[in-house]
């Protein structure tokens, strides 16, 4: 009985210096928040799942004047859609970092583009950079054209007034074009409607954001105990599996056409024939050939960033079309006044230049529906940003998907309206769903191209029609939904 006393007591005790601790450390800054709790702080209020976590987000962002401190144990954590601090962070070299919780993707990504950081991240984004030029993207074309196809096919067979997922169907297709072009390598997902790769990309997403969101799981002592690390295992087993495949595919058709180095382009890396895998097969770093480990990160990083985003792009603006028929009838006639009566013929890189309307639709797209919903940074030192003060440790999670939607940035909000983006006279910073500053996507021009050859080629072959079933956001990696994303297609 003794015993029990005392441990009741020492948990008062530790509970009570706990709180103490955390309300001098909410007091140090100038960021509003609820109240910590002992112990936990306030992670009770994010221990939610990934739908309900974006309301959350926007109710106490919207209670504390657009910006919430919060403890998640002792844990400090900025949520915020204040659009004045967002642009301070992205544009402030000193708040580069990636914040702690990428972590949870690292036994996936490792150190790729996307969570590294210092020396390693400088010279892999310098050296990368040149694989996006525009003399590559045009010889990607053919193949996102070669996909679309593929997909206008598929889409046929499905196009009878049943309901079309959207998410899965585009998924495959983009995997096709990531692996094509930019690994060198095909795949034809798209023939296999089972993929165990997105399969296990669904997983992993959902595993990662899951620990992201609720501290409860984030120790590895604890999260190894669960049925969570059982399934991450068998999910990157299939990850790395494919990943080492296209590697090796990729290896083998360098050697046999006898390509061991880079060329009179060794210096700048790439300039008309070497895609982005072949670069990091063949380039050298401080004079060394890079690492199989650090390839197959980089090849993950870019398997995942360059079909899962996209298919989210995709899917959302396919998605909201359906609902604006008068929309699609000026991306129909768009799409006339470049091709003419000749719809059978593949767009050219230069036509894909000349869908100005297309390119305004994506971007509202992508405004209302980011793929991206939420990206974090990490505060290396105490630092005022916009009137704010950061602390040193502190995680600033930058929520683009309610800072998009702010009635503030953009008259109603909610309303789908491709017009706003014909002014020039925008803060940059308003739409952000490739990021921003230095580490901004690397992959923007790749995505809209694809985007654009994709959604031209369904609005010239079928019309959209809604099916009144709202998707139900949900903020893992990416931004998918609970219910699927569906529509109905018919033959134009």
């Amino acid at each position: 009985m003794v015993f029990i006393l005392l441990l009741f007591v020492t948990f008062c005790a530790l509970a009570l210096l706990s709180w103490l601790s955390l309300m001098l450390d909410k007091r140090r800054t100038n960021v509003k928040g609820p109240t910590p709790y002992p112990l936990i702080g306030n992670g009770h209020l994010l221990a939610v799942d990934s739908a309900e976590f974006l309301r959350v987000l926007k109710r106490l962002e919207t209670q504390y004047d657009g910006s919430a401190f919060i403890h998640l144990f002792s844990k400090r954590f900025v949520l915020t859609s204040n659009p004045k601090l967002i642009e301070g962070i992205l544009t402030n070299s000193e708040l580069s970092l990636k914040g702690p919780t990428y972590d949870y993707i690292r036994p996936w990504l490792g150190d790729g583009l996307l969570t590294s950081s210092g020396p390693k991240w400088k010279a892999h984004r310098r050296f990368l950079t040149p694989a996006f030029h525009f003399n590559i993207l045009q010889n990607f074309v053919p193949v996102f054209c070669k996909s679309a196809a593929v997909l206008r096919k598929k889409l046929r067979n499905q196009a009878n007034g049943s309901p079309i997922d959207l998410f899965p169907v585009f998924a495959l297709a983009a995997l096709d074009i990531v692996t094509e072009s930019i690994m060198g390598v095909s795949v034809n997902a798209q023939s296999d409607s089972e993929s165990e790769f997105v399969k296990a990309v669904d997983v992993m997403s959902s595993i990662a954001s899951m620990r992201m969101r609720n501290p409860f799981v984030q120790s590895d002592a604890v999260f190894n105990l669960l049925p969570y690390k059982t399934q991450q295992d068998k999910a990157l087993e299939i990850l790395h599996g494919t990943t080492r495949k296209v590697i090796n595919a990729r290896k083998e058709e360098l050697r046999k056409a006898e390509i061991t180095d880079l060329g009179p382009n060794a210096e700048t890396g790439i300039k008309n024939k070497h895609a982005f895998l072949d670069l990091l097969l063949l380039a050298e770093v401080d004079g060394k050939k890079i690492s199989d480990d650090n390839i197959r990160e980089e090849v993950d990083t870019f398997m995942f960033e360059g079909h899962d985003t996209t298919t989210s792009g995709l899917t959302y603006c396919i998605y909201i079309l359906s609902y604006h028929e008068d929309i699609q009838e000026k991306i129909f006639a768009e799409q006339k006044s470049i091709f003419g009566d000749n719809f059978e013929r593949d767009p050219t890189y230069s036509d894909l230049q000349e869908m100005k309307y297309l390119d305004l639709v994506i971007k509202e797209s992508l405004r209302l529906f980011p793929s991206v919903p939420l990206i974090e940074r990490g505060v290396s030192k105490d630092v005022d940003v916009a009137g704010l003060r950061l602390l040193k440790g502190t995680s600033v999670v930058i929520d683009l998907f309610n800072m998009q939607r702010n009635p503030d940035l953009y008259e109603d909000p909610l309303e789908f309206r491709p017009e706003r983006f014909e002014s020039r006279t925008r803060n940059p910073f308003h739409w952000l769903p490739f990021s921003a500053g230095a580490r901004n996507c690397i992959g923007q021009k790749f995505a809209t191209l694809e985007m654009k050859v994709i959604i031209s080629d369904v609005v010239k072959n079928f019309k959209i029609l809604p099916l009144g079933e709202e998707p139900v956001l949900a903020a893992d990696l990416i931004l998918r939904s609970k219910n699927g994303v569906k529509v109905k297609l018919q033959p134009r």
